[in-house]
C-alpha cells in the first residue's frame, strides 16, 4: 500500500497549494458534459512470497466522462485499459496470472471544492485476449484458477481528484484511485491501487455562458 499512501501524500499537497492559490478553478453546474483522458499507473495490491511479478508499476489508459446533475455533483463513466495480475495462494501454493482488461466504471462524483472532487463508482472488468501464466505451483487436477478467466469481475471503485492546474477549457487533474473487487475467489488477490494524471477538457453545456471559472 506504499503507492497508494504516496499518492494520497502527493493529492494532499496539491489541495494544499490549491486551497492557498487565486487562480481559477472549475465550478460545476447542471448540463455541463467534460471528459479526462490520461495514463493510468496501478499494482495489485498484493504483498505475497510470490510478489516479484508485481514488483513494477503498469500503465495504462484511462478516459473519464462526466456530466454533472446539480452544482455538487456528476454522473461519471470511465474506461480504464489495462495489463492487470491476478494472484492466488493455498497452502504455500501459488500462481499468479496476466490479461489484458478492459476496466468500466459507473458512478457519481461529488465535489467538495472548486479544486477536489471524489467518486464512488461501480466496476466491471472484462478480461481480453490471451492469458499469461508467470507462475504456477498446482497441477491441472488442482483447478486453481484465477478471475482472468473469468469472464467478468465485478467490484467498487474509490477515487480522489485535484485539479492542478485550469484555464478555463482546459485543464489538468491528478486522481488516486483504488478497486475492491466484489467477486473474488477463495484466497484471492485482485484488488488494486493506482493513479493518473490526465487532460480534462470542457465539452459543452445546456447555457449559453457556462459558469466554468471561479473568478479570484
Amino acid at each position: 500500500m506504499n503507492y497508494f499512501r504516496l499518492i494520497l501524500c502527493f493529492l494532499s499537497l496539491s489541495i494544499s497549494l490549491l486551497a492557498a492559490k487565486t487562480a481559477s478553478a472549475y465550478i460545476p453546474q447542471r448540463g455541463n458534459v467534460y471528459a479526462t483522458l490520461g495514463p493510468y499507473i496501478f499494482k495489485t495490491n498484493y504483498e505475497g512470497k510470490k510478489s516479484d511479478e508485481n514488483a513494477l508499476n503498469s500503465t495504462g489508459l484511462a478516459l473519464v466522462a462526466n456530466g454533472d446533475v446539480d452544482n455538487k455533483g456528476s454522473l461519471e463513466i470511465a474506461a480504464i485499459y489495462m495489463n492487470k495480475l491476478f494472484f492466488r495462494e493455498d497452502d504455500n501454493k501459488y500462481v499468479v496470472e496476466k490479461t489484458q482488461v478492459m476496466h468500466i466504471t459507473l458512478g457519481y462524483r461529488r465535489w467538495w471544492t472548486p479544486s477536489f472532487s471524489s467518486s464512488l463508482s461501480v466496476y466491471t472488468s472484462y478480461p481480453m485476449g490471451n492469458i499469461t501464466v508467470l507462475h504456477n505451483d498446482f497441477t491441472v487436477a488442482d483447478d486453481m484458477t484465477t478471475t482472468a478467466r473469468s469472464s467478468s469481475e465485478t467490484g467498487l471503485d474509490l477515487a480522489l481528484q485535484a485539479e492542478l492546474w485550469n484555464s478555463g477549457r482546459y485543464a489538468i487533474v491528478a486522481e488516486g484511485r483504488y478497486s475492491y473487487s466484489l467477486t473474488k475467489k477463495a484466497h484471492e488477490y485482485v484488488d488494486q491501487y493506482g493513479g493518473s494524471v490526465g487532460l480534462r477538457y470542457f465539452i459543452q453545456s445546456r447555457v449559453a455562458a457556462p459558469k466554468e471559472l471561479r473568478q479570484p
